[in-house]
């Protein structure tokens, strides 16, 4: 029978599990690396604090500028949604990068766009599966239900991002995701030689954000966020791409874009935070961006910026760390 993630996440799926003794490791595995696991100190020393204040902040935009129809990407095939959630981060941070054209602190090279065929960006350019293979001693032979500090743990020590493409060196084809792959190493770790080759392409640091604010700012300065929580949404998308919660699912997912601008927050008694969801086509209703020509990707909704305050949230750095990226404008003021 197919999977139908709607379905299975709203009769108790555990897709996200809460976990604080993992939130401690991965706490503990930053700072050791000489990072920060607190966003709002992380923002105020790299002088991005409040730069998405009163702004529409189009992050995703940034990356389909450079992989034009990588979201919504397919849909789960498992409960695999932390590894979906955890990849969207990283391909924003990555698209960000990518578009800011920023040399890189440490080399000192400007970030190369990897060889992708239409296939691989069709399938949302980076691997989910390569992430959730590192999920095992932790979670058994089960393939549902992972942690989200646990996984950005694995992206900046072991797993790394892979292009969906071949790799016959290792025996594995990456290009289409599957739950062929999700199996391909269930109920063990991946052997050396494979996460030698993931840690070439390690995400440098991660820091957890609490709050709208930090948020906002994070996905200002160019880096992708993603979250786990126990709310679910509707499937119905009103005049301006806004939905609500509604009901409950173990689920992670990502945050892609912010609505912080005067007239929303006046319509809306608050601001907005774009969702994108791993569930491919899974809703309906307008997609443009209130007041602008901007659409925003299928499967993502608008939801009331509160709702942030129900959820646990990680962001994701480059290798350069967190300087602020300079992007360009999407077309009026105002506009990130």
């Amino acid at each position: 029978m197919t999977f139908d993630p709607l379905r299975e996440y709203s009769r108790g799926l555990r897709g996200a599990i809460a976990d604080p003794r993992s939130d401690e490791v991965f706490a503990d595995s930053i700072l050791r690396a000489g990072g920060n696991p607190d966003g709002d100190a992380v923002a105020h020393e790299w002088g991005f604090a409040d730069l998405g204040k009163d702004k529409l902040t189009a992050t995703w935009m940034h990356v389909e500028s450079q992989f034009p129809g990588c979201w919504p990407g397919p849909g789960q095939a498992v409960g695999d949604c932390v590894s979906h959630g955890c990849k969207n981060a990283c391909l924003t941070t990555l698209g960000c990068e990518l578009a800011a054209g920023k040399p890189d602190e440490v080399t000192g090279k400007i970030e190369g766009k990897p060889e992708i065929s239409a296939e691989g960006i069709a399938q949302g350019v980076l691997s989910t599966e390569a992430i959730y293979w590192y999920r095992y001693p932790q979670m058994g032979r089960s393939m549902d239900g992972w942690i989200c500090s646990a996984a950005a743990r694995e992206v900046t020590t072991n797993a790394g991002l892979w292009i969906r493409k071949d790799y016959p060196e290792l025996g594995f084809n990456l290009t289409k995701y599957s739950a062929g792959n999700i199996r391909h190493y269930l109920g063990r770790r991946p052997p050396e030689q494979v996460t030698k080759q993931g840690q070439q392409h390690l995400i440098r640091t991660a820091t957890n954000v609490k709050g709208f604010e930090q948020v906002r700012d994070f996905l200002a300065a160019g880096y992708g966020v993603f979250f786990c929580s126990s709310l679910g949404w509707s499937n119905s998308r009103n005049e301006d791409g806004v939905s609500y919660p509604r009901g409950s699912w173990a689920h992670s997912q990502s945050w892609i874009g912010f609505d912080q601008r005067p007239e929303t927050v006046r319509k809306y008694k608050e601001p907005l935070v774009l969702v994108l969801n791993s569930w491919n086509r899974w809703n309906r209703g307008p997609r443009k961006v209130m007041g602008t020509d901007l659409m925003i990707p299928e499967g993502s909704y608008w939801t009331p910026a509160s709702t942030i305050n129900r959820c646990s949230g990680i962001a994701l750095s480059s290798v350069a760390g967190w300087p602020p990226r300079k992007l360009r404008s999407y077309g009026a003021e105002g506009i990130l």
